[in-house]
């Protein structure tokens, strides 16, 4: 079980005993209702416009899955594996009218007990789902291209696109992606000199660009790239970001869960150089380390285990580097997150944030969002006051933020990331 935890523990944001799955697992069978045991159970919305399921501890038993919706489960497919994760990929797809998503797992296991587990994950508003790329720049009666990009990839939406030329009336056209088609295009030939203002609409969203046409007249700038990146601690908090920014950022996401800086076979020693010249952001906003308990390798080698001085200080020369990258030579600022303290042991949170505490220090344009002190001041903690009401912040597993946990924090990086 420890490989296994150590494993998904970035993405395993909940398992709770789910009442009532044993008694629907059982609705169309006669006897006894078996006794219930909760299992591991994660729902992975990292891959854009998919959610895929994850079971654990359940060998060779047939594994059903379901979404619950309102009141009722509805069956989403069953799935066997010989290995100890049975995984349900592409289970579902995002939908706008429903954020907010629960699913539920079980298996019948060989001695006789029902395994069960049960899960709830947010995915991206439509506020950010379509993107509208329009050319900053035309020659007066040149043709232009605007692309309207499905993030999601699944395609069946249908937008509407509006041209305003300068001095002149908007006119609206629909524009139609077919299922599974993420690109649509639409013309306009820009016949007069200006700026030409085009909008996408969509389920009560707008995205507003403009196209300055012929000699003299400026070209406005793109919105800044925000870089949403790390593990699974950010995982929520990228979505709620992209929202509470709205059309004054493009936020992109790269979540990575279950990785780590200490982690073997990580990704970060280069991954931050790779993001930044990839997504040129002009901020970059980062949570990572839940699972690095792990030894480092010293730059003479030398093996070095958690979490004491010498390994805080090389853990703090890695982060420190990719602060340097994600600052892009002063163009970008960085803000990094804390991790929240966990349930149970805080050695590693501990080491983790005062590594980034003094990997930060001294570097212009990089900031610490310090989580652990506004929702662990005094150490963990399951529920706090916010705006005159207690609410439940932490998931089950004690390490995670829950949904609404993931709203504040992306409340907290927005105002922070406003100030400069």
């Amino acid at each position: 079980m420890s490989r296994l935890w150590t494993r998904w523990s970035a993405v395993i944001a909940a398992t709770v005993v789910v009442l009532g799955l044993a008694g629907a697992h059982a609705g169309a069978q006669t006897g006894a209702q078996p006794p219930a045991e909760v299992h591991f159970f994660a729902a992975d919305a990292t891959q854009p416009g998919v959610i895929s399921l994850h079971f654990f501890g359940a060998s060779d038993a047939p594994v059903t899955f379901y979404e619950r919706v309102r009141d009722r489960l509805v069956t989403l497919g069953t799935r066997t594996s010989a290995g100890d994760e049975t995984i349900m990929r592409d289970a579902v797809t995002w939908r706008c009218g429903r954020l907010v998503r629960r699913f539920a797992a079980s298996a019948p296991l060989a001695d006789g007990r029902l395994a069960i587990g049960e899960y709830s994950v947010r995915t991206s508003s439509c506020a950010t789902r379509l993107e509208l790329k329009v050319p900053r720049r035309l020659a007066r009666g040149a043709v232009a291209r605007v692309s309207v990009i499905d993030r999601w990839g699944n395609g069946a939406v249908t937008p509407q696109v509006c041209v305003t030329p300068p001095r002149g009336r908007r006119a609206c056209e629909k524009v139609r992606l077919r299922r599974a088609v993420s690109v649509a295009s639409h013309r306009f030939r820009a016949r007069g000199t200006g700026r030409w203002r085009v909008e996408l609409r969509f389920r009560g969203h707008r995205v507003r660009r403009a196209v300055a046409v012929g000699a003299g007249i400026a070209a406005t700038a793109p919105p800044p790239t925000v870089l949403a990146t790390g593990d699974s601690t950010m995982q929520g908090i990228d979505s709620f970001l992209a929202d509470e920014l709205g059309d004054g950022a493009k936020v992109v996401s790269d979540i990575r869960p279950g990785t780590g800086i200490a982690k073997p076979l990580g990704p970060w020693t280069t991954l931050a150089r790779t993001q930044s010249r990839r997504a040129r952001q002009a901020a970059a906003v980062v949570s990572l380390g839940i699972v690095d308990r792990f030894p480092l390798a010293a730059p003479d080698g030398a093996r070095i285990e958690c979490c004491g001085a010498a390994w805080i200080a090389e853990y703090t020369r890695r982060i420190r580097a990719m602060m340097k990258s994600y600052r892009r030579e002063g163009r970008a600022r960085v803000l990094w997150l804390t991790l929240p303290l966990p349930k149970g042991p805080r050695d590693l949170a501990d080491a983790v944030n005062l590594a980034v505490l003094q990997a930060a220090r001294g570097l212009d344009g990089v900031d610490v969002l310090r989580m652990d002190q506004f929702f662990t001041p005094d150490g963990f903690r399951e529920t706090m006051p916010y705006r005159g009401r207690v609410v439940d912040v932490r998931e089950a597993d004690g390490i995670h933020l829950n949904i609404t946990g993931q709203v504040i924090a992306a409340r907290l990086v927005a105002a922070a990331l406003r100030k400069r």
